[in-house]
């Protein structure tokens, strides 16, 4: 089972901040490695420490552009995303990802759960 959640992340190429789609744990299976890729994540400002008690990953999966691997995919584009998973035998786990958006530990920025058939 994988998390999809959205991140902040800095483009210091273009200088501009994106809102992207990432996952989680570190994808095992063959068709998520074609379309995901390890990025750094960078502190977005000087408040934002990373600490001992709620550690950050310093590196996260990002996923990718299926039709352009040099392009993180963003948020708006997730029905492209929603699109490749459902075509390699992905679900969403609707009951869990509900469960959690109402639950009182929140997952920050979560979009759903998915599962393989």
């Amino acid at each position: 089972m994988y998390q999809i959640s959205s991140e902040a992340y800095l483009d210091r190429f273009n200088e501009c901040y994106k809102n992207i789609v990432v996952i989680s744990p570190k994808p095992n299976d063959a068709s998520l490695n074609l379309i995901t890729m390890a990025i750094t994540r960078e502190k977005l400002s000087p408040f934002q420490e990373i600490s001992p008690c709620c550690p950050l990953d310093r590196c996260i999966y990002a996923f990718v552009h299926p039709n352009n691997k040099c392009e993180l995919l963003c948020v708006n584009d997730i029905a492209i995303l929603f699109g490749f998973l459902t075509t390699n035998g992905y679900t969403i786990n609707t009951k869990l990802t509900k469960v959690m958006q109402e639950s009182d530990v929140k997952l920050k920025n979560l979009i759903c759960f998915i599962n393989k058939n």
